[in-house]
């Protein structure tokens, strides 16, 4: 499951992307970096026609498929996916939805081309395959897409497409949300349907997945939080119920009945061009890291200045030099892993060690603020990466060790996660330290 934010200032001027991405608790998802110029072929399960990688790309990426859950180019295009669940049959041997976003995001120039990448790919190749980790997920996908000057929802169902421009603050949850208002639909669905949600979603399974209540609250929140960034963070931290698990919450926890959790969330940042990432599960206790572009805007001379593609359609052309250690995915994992565990500790008694660990939260946050201000390029990237490290340090050490607390469906199901989490483990380190925080 999972939520996604198209947020504008009310001028119009573009402000932020936002997504949790919500999936399997023990699955790793990391930041990426795609330099552009390179070769790309696009199968998790189905192969799709190689290219040459077109924009730098920075994805927050699943670590066993190809495709990626979220990311931006170096135009600035920003795409985030969504499950929905409708009544059409899914094919069980498709193209993940992930691999359309990241094939869009390595091509497009604009919001409107991956748009239109995302819909010839969608007609000729289809969709679905198993987008589970360890619990086989079969979904159709609806898309967010923007850049700095606009932005779009794309809904497809099988080979099917509606889309609508946006005019506003929207987002979307795991449902179809288009019904007479699209402004494109596909062909052979013109003068037909009417309504394209109702037409084709499963209100019962839409309604269980919590989409209903996190798309309301969504807007809730939207209208009522402000422009900045703290505000685009407060969204993807949101927990309205006083359950930990519970799939109304935007920032989800799986437990008990809840198998689904946000295992990574993103920002981008218009006015900035800087990337806020968490690479860890849980947003209301991960801080979120600055990264940025590796190359230098003439007229700013800021990283990863957000300005549309010039005529060429390419940006970042100069030599590329790869962000700390973002081009390695095995640091890419390790990174996400320390974050998890962070996490795994937190829920032994998740409402007082949240608590305790909110003013340490800030504290970090704050830096990571000053940081972005005051230093750019992989400087940047370096000493964000080691404030995080410190503040996992820091707050591991006030969550302690300590038993189990919660509901007996709660305490369950975690105590499960955490055996396997600890049996797949093979980094002699890291599994001293799962069985130190986490074994009873």
């Amino acid at each position: 499951m999972c939520d996604t934010f198209y947020m504008r200032r009310p001028d119009g001027a573009t402000s932020f992307f936002a997504k949790n991405s919500d999936r399997d608790p023990n699955e790793p998802q990391y930041m990426l970096f795609v330099p552009a110029g390179s070769g790309s072929t696009p199968k998790t399960y189905v192969e799709m026609p190689s290219h040459e990688v077109k924009h730098d790309v920075w994805l927050s990426k699943p670590s066993w498929m190809w495709g990626a859950e979220m990311g931006v180019n170096g135009c600035g295009v920003c795409i985030g996916n969504e499950a929905t669940f409708n009544k059409v049959r899914v094919d069980k041997t498709g193209v993940l939805g992930m691999d359309h976003l990241r094939a869009a995001l390595e091509l497009a120039s604009t919001a409107k081309e991956a748009l239109e990448i995302i819909v010839e790919n969608t007609e000729r190749f289809g969709q679905g395959g198993n987008g589970g980790y360890e619990n086989p997920l079969y979904y159709h996908n609806s898309y967010l897409i923007m850049d700095p000057r606009e932005g779009y929802v794309l809904e497809t169902v099988d080979r099917w497409y509606a889309y609508k421009k946006l005019d506003g603050n929207y987002n979307i949850s795991n449902k179809l949300c288009l019904k007479d208002d699209f402004d494109g639909i596909s062909p052979d669905l013109q003068g037909k349907v009417r309504d394209f949600e109702r037409y084709f979603v499963n209100p019962i399974v839409s309604y269980f997945a919590g989409a209903y209540h996190r798309e309301r609250r969504g807007r809730e929140l939207m209208e009522r939080e402000g422009f900045d960034l703290a505000g685009a963070i407060n969204v993807l931290r949101d927990r309205q119920t006083s359950c930990v698990a519970s799939m109304r919450n935007i920032g989800m926890v799986a437990g008990g009945l809840v198998s689904s959790q946000a295992t990574a969330s993103m920002i981008y940042d218009y006015d900035t061009g800087t990337i806020w990432y968490t690479e860890g599960p849980c947003s209301e206790i991960q801080l979120f890291k600055p990264i940025e572009f590796p190359w230098r805007d003439e007229a700013t001379g800021r990283s990863g200045a957000a300005e549309p593609c010039g005529a060429s359609g390419r940006r970042g052309a100069a030599e590329h030099q790869y962000p700390c250690s973002m081009a390695d995915e095995d640091e890419g994992i390790k990174r996400w892993k320390h974050n998890n565990l962070l996490f795994r500790a937190v829920l032994k008694d998740y409402h007082s060690n949240v608590a305790q660990l909110r003013p340490v939260l800030a504290e970090y946050q704050n830096k990571l603020f000053d940081l972005a201000n005051n230093m750019d390029g992989a400087e940047l990237c370096h000493q964000a990466q080691a404030l995080n490290t410190e503040y996992v340090r820091r707050a591991l050490e006030l969550v302690g060790e300590g038993p189990f607390k919660g509901g007996w469906q709660f305490r369950r199901y975690w105590r499960k996660q955490n055996r396997l989490l600890i049996q797949k483990e093979d980094d002699s380190e890291l599994k001293e330290l799962y069985l130190r925080y986490l074994q009873e």
